[in-house]
C-alpha cells in the first residue's frame, strides 16, 4: 500500500476512535456497577393484564431498569407500548381517557354510520349479522374484528413506532410478542413488523376477537401456547427474569352455567397448562409477581384503576427482592435518557394512499378520508375516518400502516371485504303488550346483498310476520361513488291492523292489506337522508266490529301519488340515546287528477333531542301530524295513532285514532349498569311526562289535551331493547307495558 495513503487512512480513523473513547468515558457513571440483564415477562389475562401497568410503575419508582420485555395477549399490549417508549403513567392516562371495553365494539359512533344502514335500528332486529354466500349461512370469525385496538395503539405509540417492518430490537426496550399460528398450532414469536398489528394479533382470543392476518399467516391469542413466555425472554436477554402472572384460574363446577362458561373454561385450562410449564422454568434468582385479582375477571375493564393498583400492591409486597436490582439515581437517569434517545421520532406524513391489492376501489375508500397529509396530519382524525369506513358494514378489516422514506412517510390504508359476504342476514323479534289490547308480536328478517356493481349498489329485502306483516324489496343504486345520490326502485306488500276504542272498550278493528311500488331518487349520508318519488298502491280494508261489521263497507282503493321523506339522525343510540338529535318529515300526496280514488295530503314531522349529565339523560320529543290539503280527513289506513309508552303512557297501544295529532314528551332516565359490549350497552330506569291531543271521534272530548306520566325500566341488549313500564293518564286509565324492540 502507498505510504501516503496509509498515513491518510490512519489519520482519518484515529480521531474517530479517540473520540469514541472520550465519549464512553464521559457517559460512564463513576458509580456504575456491572448488573445482570433483566427480562420482564408479562402474561395474558384480558382486563387483568392492566395490573402490569402497576408493576411497571413500581419498577420505575425503585429504579429497576428493564433490558427486554416479552408479552402475550394483554401482556403484549402493555409490554409493546412500554417497549416503544411510553411510560407507565402515560399508558395509564391513555386508558383513563379511553373506554377500553368499547374497543371490542366494532361499530363507529352511530353519528358516523351511513343512514341507509341506520335504518335497521328502526326495526326489531338483533344486533348481530350472519353472512350468506354460495356456501350458505356463514358465521363471522369473532365477536369483534379488533381494528379499534390497532387504531388505539397507533395513537399511543405515535407515527414513528407505527412504521411497517419495524425491528423490535431497535425499540427503546427490545421486545417480543407471542401468538399462535391458526393453521399449525405452533408458537410464533414476533421480532419485527407493524407493532400495533403484532400486539393486536397476540390478543386474538377465540370467539372474542377475530384472528389477525400477518404476512399471509393467521394468528390467534398467544396464551393458547405460551401465556407466560419465560423461555422467550431468557433467550432474548434475561439473565434475571421478572415474571408477572395475571392469568385466571379454572372455575369450579358451580361457577359454570352455560356454553360460554364452558368455552371460557376450555381456554383457561389450555392456558394454565402451559403457564405451569413456564413457572417450572424460573430459576431461584428469578422473581415471580402474582397480583391478587380474585375480585376481577378478564372483562373487568371498567375497574382498571383497581386492577392497576393491585399490580402496584403485589410489586411493593416484594420490594426487598426487586430492590436488589435497583441502580443508582444517576445510572437510572442515564438509562431513561437512552430509552428516550431510542424512542422513534414522529415522521412527516407526506401522502395518504390506498392498498388496492384486495380488490378495493381507491375512490370507495378515499371518499371517507378527511385527514390531510403534512403539518396538519392528525392521527385521531385518521382513526375516525377508518372507523367510518369500517362502519359501512362490508369490511372485515380496516386499518393502515406507515411506510417510511427517511424522515417522511406514506400512510397506506388497508381494507378487506368480509369473506362471509357479500350477502348479510339479520333476524329479530318485536313484541308489545299492555295485557289488555291485542298483543303486537312480530318475527323479522332482513337480507342485504352488497357489491352488486362497482358503484356499490345494494339489494335490500325486509320481511316481517305477525301482527304487522310485510315484505319489501328495494334496489339501492348509488349514482356516484362519493356524492351520496341514489335511485331506489322498490315493491312492497303489507298487512296490518287499525284498532278502535271508546274509552277502554275495544270496538273493533280494520284489517289493512296494501300492495305498493315506486321509485325514489335522493341523497344519503351519515347525517341523514332525503328521498322523493312517485308511487302506486292498491289498498284493501276489511272491518271486524262483531255484529256491527255488516254496517261497515269493505273498501278497495287505488292510489297514485308522490312521497317525500326526510330524516336527520345524529343520536348516539336509537333505543336509549344519551345525546344527539333526530328529526323526521314524511309527506304523502295523492290526487284524483293523477288517477287516484282519493284526494288528500298526509304530513307528519317529529323532532327529538337527548342531553346527558353524568349518568342521567333528558330526552325531549315533539310530534305533529295533519291532513294539510284542506280535506281535514284521512282514510283509515293512513290515520295517526296515539297510545303506548311515551305516546300517552296511560293508554292502550294505539288506543286513539285520528287525522291530526300533537304530542310533547319529556323522558328522564338513568343508566345504572353497563353491559359488556358483546351483550349490549346498559340498563336503565326512569320516568316520562307526556301531553298530547288527537281528533278521535270516539273520545268524549276530541282534540282536547290529554296528559300522561309513566315509570319504566329498560335494557339495551344484543337481542334488542327490553322495556317494562307503568303509565297513568288524565283519562283515569292506567296500564302496564312489556315491550321488546325499538319504542322511540
Amino acid at each position: 500500500m502507498n505510504i501516503r495513503v496509509l498515513i491518510t487512512y490512519l489519520a482519518l480513523i484515529f480521531p474517530t476512535y479517540s473520540s469514541a473513547q472520550m465519549n464512553d468515558s464521559v457517559q460512564k457513571d463513576p458509580d456504575e456497577t456491572e448488573r445482570p440483564k433483566i427480562g420482564l415477562v408479562l402474561s395474558g389475562g384480558g382486563a387483568l393484564g392492566l395490573a402490569h401497568i402497576g408493576v411497571l410503575k413500581v419498577l420505575d419508582e425503585l429504579h429497576v431498569p428493564v433490558d427486554c420485555v416479552v408479552g402475550t395477549s394483554m401482556g403484549a399490549l402493555v409490554g409493546g407500548t412500554y417497549a416503544a417508549g411510553v411510560s407507565p403513567l402515560d399508558l395509564q392516562k391513555a386508558i383513563t381517557e379511553n373506554d377500553i371495553a368499547s374497543l371490542f365494539d366494532d361499530e363507529p359512533p352511530r353519528s358516523e354510520i351511513p343512514q341507509h344502514l341506520k335504518n335497521d335500528d328502526y326495526r326489531p332486529l338483533f344486533n348481530f349479522t350472519l353472512g350468506y354466500n354460495d356456501a350458505g349461512i356463514q358465521l363471522p370469525p369473532g365477536a369483534s374484528a379488533g381494528y379499534k385496538f390497532e387504531l388505539f395503539l397507533k395513537e399511543i405509540i405515535g407515527t414513528g413506532a407505527s412504521k411497517s417492518n419495524l425491528n423490535f430490537d431497535n425499540l427503546p426496550t427490545p421486545y417480543r410478542a407471542v401468538a399462535t399460528d391458526l393453521e399449525s398450532g405452533e408458537m410464533k414469536v414476533f421480532d419485527y413488523g407493524d407493532l400495533s398489528k403484532i400486539m393486536r394479533a397476540s390478543m386474538s382470543l377465540p370467539a372474542v376477537l377475530a384472528p389477525a392476518e400477518v404476512e399471509g399467516r393467521v394468528y390467534l391469542d398467544g396464551g393458547l401456547v405460551r401465556n407466560l413466555p419465560v423461555d422467550v425472554s431468557r433467550s432474548l436477554c434475561g439473565e434475571i427474569i421478572i415474571a408477572v402472572n395475571v392469568g385466571t384460574t379454572p372455575k369450579t363446577r358451580d361457577q359454570i352455567h352455560n356454553s360460554l362458561d364452558v368455552a371460557g373454561q376450555s381456554v383457561t385450562i389450555l392456558t394454565e397448562q402451559n403457564v405451569k410449564k413456564s413457572l417450572e422454568e424460573l430459576n431461584p434468582d428469578d422473581i415471580l409477581i402474582t397480583p391478587d385479582l380474585d375480585s376481577f375477571d378478564a372483562s373487568s375493564f371498567s375497574e382498571y384503576l383497581q386492577i392497576i393498583n393491585q399490580g402496584e400492591i403485589a410489586a411493593l409486597s416484594i420490594k426487598d427482592k426487586l430492590s436488589k436490582f435497583s441502580v443508582t439515581p444517576g445510572e437510572y437517569e442515564n438509562w431513561l435518557k437512552m430509552r428516550k434517545n431510542k424512542t422513534p421520532l414522529p415522521v412527516n406524513i407526506t401522502a395518504i394512499k390506498v392498498d388496492t391489492s384486495f380488490g378495493i376501489n381507491e375512490d370507495e375508500i378515499m371518499q371517507d378520508i378527511t385527514s390531510e397529509p403534512g403539518d396538519d396530519f392528525d392521527t385521531k382524525n385518521l382513526n375516525r375516518d377508518i372507523a367510518t369506513i369500517f362502519g359501512r358494514g362490508d369490511f372485515s378489516y380496516a386499518g393502515y400502516t406507515t411506510l417510511p422514506d427517511g424522515n417522511d412517510a406514506t400512510i397506506i390504508i388497508k381494507a378487506k371485504k368480509k369473506s362471509w359476504g357479500p350477502g348479510y342476514l339479520k333476524f329479530g323479534l318485536g313484541a308489545a303488550t299492555d295485557f289488555n289490547s291485542p298483543t303486537q308480536l312480530n318475527l323479522t328478517m332482513s337480507y342485504r346483498r352488497t357489491r352488486i356493481n362497482s358503484l356499490g349498489a345494494e339489494w335490500l329485502t325486509d320481511a316481517q310476520v305477525g301482527y304487522d306483516s310485510f315484505l319489501k324489496t328495494e334496489l339501492w343504486q348509488p349514482l356516484q361513488v362519493s356524492d351520496g345520490t341514489f335511485i331506489a326502485p322498490y315493491a312492497a306488500i303489507r298487512r296490518n291492523f287499525v284498532q278502535f276504542y271508546q274509552q277502554k272498550i275495544h270496538l273493533g278493528e280494520f284489517e289493512i292489506k296494501r300492495l305498493q311500488s315506486g321509485i325514489d331518487i335522493g341523497v344519503s349520508s351519515h347525517i341523514g337522508e332525503l328521498r322523493i318519488g312517485p308511487y302506486f298502491s292498491r289498498v284493501l280494508s276489511k272491518p271486524d266490529f262483531g255484529i256491527a261489521t255488516s254496517l261497515l263497507p269493505e273498501e278497495d282503493t287505488s292510489q297514485i301519488g308522490l312521497i317525500f321523506k326526510g330524516i336527520y339522525d345524529q343520536l348516539d343510540s336509537y333505543v336509549f340515546p344519551r345525546y344527539g338529535l333526530h328529526a323526521m318529515v314524511n309527506v304523502l300526496a295523492t290526487k284524483e287528477q293523477w288517477g287516484s280514488d282519493e284526494d288528500y295530503t298526509r304530513a307528519e314531522a317529529t323532532i327529538s333531542g337527548a342531553k346527558s349529565f353524568g349518568k342521567n339523560t333528558y330526552l325531549g320529543h315533539l310530534a305533529w301530524g295533519d291532513e294539510i290539503s284542506g280535506k281535514d280527513d284521512l282514510p283509515i289506513y293512513d290515520a295517526f295513532n296515539l297510545g303506548g309508552p311515551r305516546r300517552l303512557s296511560g293508554l292502550y297501544l294505539d288506543q286513539l285514532t285520528g287525522s291530526r295529532y300533537n304530542l310533547a314528551t319529556l323522558s328522564v332516565y338513568r343508566q345504572y349498569a353497563t353491559l359488556p359490549s358483546q351483550l349490549g350497552r346498559g340498563m336503565y330506569y326512569g320516568f316520562s311526562l307526556e301531553a298530547g291531543r288527537i281528533n278521535d271521534n270516539f273520545m268524549d272530548k276530541p282534540w282536547e289535551w290529554t296528559s300522561s306520566g309513566g315509570i319504566f325500566w329498560g335494557a339495551d341488549t344484543l337481542l334488542g331493547a327490553v322495556y317494562i313500564g307503568y303509565g297513568y293518564s288524565s283519562l283515569n286509565q292506567g296500564v302496564w307495558y312489556l315491550m321488546i324492540g325499538p319504542h322511540f
